[in-house]
């Protein structure tokens, strides 16, 4: 078995369906495991009306997902809603490609 049927093994059973979107163009949808980041400095930001929080989220994203580290809109959708995708990285086993580890920021809707 190779490190990435390993990962998704364990997305399959703990992770969640998602799907990438560029540019307002559906690219595909996949299986990830999203975390909440809560120990990191930064979550809150002034705004006019106090502080806002800023919710962050750990995407580990199985390695068939098209994640692009270059320059554009990505977001990801799933059921808990819709995440800009901050960075990307590839996490490999020498040559494989295991998955893909991204930040999010949690999306917010313009009323």
């Amino acid at each position: 078995m190779s490190f990435a049927a390993a990962f998704l093994a364990v997305a399959s059973r703990h992770g969640q369906r998602i799907s990438l979107e560029r540019d307002g163009e559906v690219l595909g949808s996949g299986l990830a495991i999203l975390r909440p980041i809560f120990d990191r400095k930064g979550q809150f930001l002034p705004t006019d009306l106090g502080l806002e929080r800023r919710e962050q989220v750990l995407c580990m994203a199985e390695a068939a997902l098209p994640f692009d580290p270059a320059p554009g809109r990505t977001l990801v959708r799933c059921e808990e809603g819709t995440y800009r995708v901050v960075n990307v990285r590839r996490v490999t086993a020498g040559l494989e490609l295991v998955y893909w580890r991204a930040i999010l920021e949690g999306e917010v809707e313009d009323l």
